[in-house]
């Protein structure tokens, strides 16, 4: 008796788990949804939109950043070396700062549908294993960079949460929105 129980506990947890609705973000162009159970500050200033999600009494964070700024294909390898780069080494700076000796291996993922590529910094901090994972991709005309903080464990457990931004993200051009047409009235 009491394993129904706990199959009849574990199925409406799995149910309410997957009737979460989650949030959306949908501002200049930009949209993607997180998590409702996740909190999200706005960083966004002139040059980019930046948003930082995290998840209560975790150490798992995700990072999203959009250039403001439109470029063809043809200058993405112009902002990486201008923006991306630059981040890279800081990111990996950082662990160093803590005491850790980050190794750094390359890496592919997908944005919004489009192929991005990444790098992998990996280190040990006090005996735990985690990474930063940075992917960057032109999305909509616009550079789009990713990345997930944390610790493996945790990065593993909250994979799902990753998958939701970076698969729902979009960049559309506000300009080419279809513009609201006024009502007749009768």
């Amino acid at each position: 008796m009491s394993q129904i129980k706990l199959l009849a506990t574990i199925l409406i947890t799995c149910l309410l788990a997957a009737a979460q609705t989650p949030n959306n973000v949908t501002k200049n162009g930009l949209s993607f949804d997180y998590p409702s159970d996740w909190t999200m500050q706005d960083d966004s200033g002139g040059d980019a939109q930046q948003f930082s999600l995290s998840k209560a009494n975790s150490d798992v964070q995700i990072r999203v950043f959009v250039h403001k700024g439109r470029i063809a294909a043809e200058k993405l390898p112009d902002a990486k070396k201008a923006f991306i780069d630059p981040y890279i080494a800081a990111t990996e700076k950082q662990f160093v700062a803590m005491g850790a000796k980050p190794e750094q291996s390359p890496d592919t993922s997908e944005i919004g549908g489009v192929k991005a590529d990444g790098v992998k910094i990996s280190a040990s901090l006090g005996g735990e294993t985690g990474a930063a994972k940075i992917y960057w991709a032109l999305v909509g005309q616009r550079v789009v960079v990713l990345t997930l903080f944390g610790p493996d464990k945790q990065l593993k457990q909250f994979a799902p949460a990753w998958d939701l931004v970076r698969t729902s993200l979009k960049v559309v051009d506000p300009k080419a929105l279809p513009a609201a047409s006024p009502k007749s009235s009768p």
